[in-house]
């Protein structure tokens, strides 16, 4: 599946948002709640675990709650924006700066944690680690310092940005 493709909700995604019609499950859910025919997956992958958007998506498809919208049907005047994290320089800069962080905070214990992040190469690796970095933060820090850090360092790989401008 490309990151660029946009999806639009069918009559019954509708219909599933607006009464809960079909009983989807809560996680496919909050997915088809944010698919509005502008957000490309890329953006979309905001809104779910890092591994979920492979197998989200294609259930959603398969259901008929959701459908490709063909790219001339983006509405006039909007603009696409994508991750920032997926750029490999601000990516590069966000691994770096968690790994002080967390060197910072946890002194000669990071060693492990910061080998893990060291050796993620982009923004969904990272994601997806970032449950067990989050468990050992917890425990080693305490639940509401080891979460907001986690939860920092999340938010900064689904910030969004607009895209590059091609010359």
């Amino acid at each position: 599946m490309d990151d660029t493709t946009v999806f639009r909700k069918t009559p019954k995604g509708v219909q599933e948002v607006e009464s809960r019609a079909h009983g989807l499950e809560r996680h496919f859910r909050r997915l088809l709640i944010v698919v509005d025919g502008i957000k490309c997956v890329a953006e979309l992958s905001a809104f779910v675990r890092a591994t979920d958007i492979q197998t989200t998506i294609p259930h959603l498809i398969t259901h008929g709650y959701i459908e490709t919208r063909d790219a001339n049907e983006r509405p006039p005047g909007t603009v696409a924006y994508a991750p920032a994290a997926n750029d490999p320089a601000v990516f590069a800069l966000i691994k770096r700066n968690a790994m002080v962080e967390i060197r910072r905070r946890l002194g000669p214990v990071s060693t492990l944690l910061v080998t893990e992040i060291d050796t993620c190469n982009n923004a969904i690796e990272l994601r997806a680690k970032l449950r067990n970095i989050e468990n050992v933060l917890i425990h080693v820090l305490g639940a509401v310092d080891g979460t907001a850090l986690a939860r920092r360092i999340g938010g900064e790989l689904t910030r969004l940005a607009p895209p590059k401008q091609s010359a």
